[in-house]
């Protein structure tokens, strides 16, 4: 079996995101606060949001995530990296907020840009997320809720 074929898309649903423009704005002016200590909250919802199986918990999570990123971060990530806890054969997984989409990865599947960047500071196990931004950055949040910037 080609490993491609061990990813596995799990959720999906038609909520947004805030646009590239009000992420283009909140750079410029400042209004981000990246280095904010992430709430266990915050994180145990990020985790909880790969193991909800119904659709109405998976929306209900993400519009949890979104609010507490833009009142504590000012700025809402892209998606997030993160371990996977299905199991063999996936290792890790992308969240995606824009369509509330997980998707999961086996060790030889190749994660797609700006994601795969993130990866090998998930695989090192010093990180239980890693966020990625529409800018590019690449914030790795460590399990105490610190992110290292």
């Amino acid at each position: 079996m080609d490993s491609s074929q061990h990813r596995r898309r799990v959720l999906q649903s038609g909520t947004g995101l805030t646009g590239r423009a009000d992420h283009a704005h909140r750079a410029a002016t400042g209004s981000r606060n990246l280095r904010q200590t992430r709430s266990a909250g915050l994180i145990a919802a990020i985790h909880r949001l790969d193991a909800s199986v119904d659709q109405a918990s998976r929306d209900d999570i993400a519009r949890y995530i979104r609010a507490e990123y833009e009142r504590d971060i000012g700025d809402l990530p892209l998606g997030f990296v993160a371990e996977c806890g299905l199991g063999p054969p996936y290792v890790d997984h992308i969240l995606n907020l824009g369509n509330v989409i997980v998707e999961h990865y086996a060790p030889a599947d190749t994660m797609p840009e700006p994601y795969a960047r993130a990866r090998t500071l998930v695989r090192s196990g010093a990180y239980v997320y890693v966020e990625i931004y529409v800018s590019g950055e690449i914030v790795p949040v460590l399990a105490n809720g610190s992110a290292v910037i």
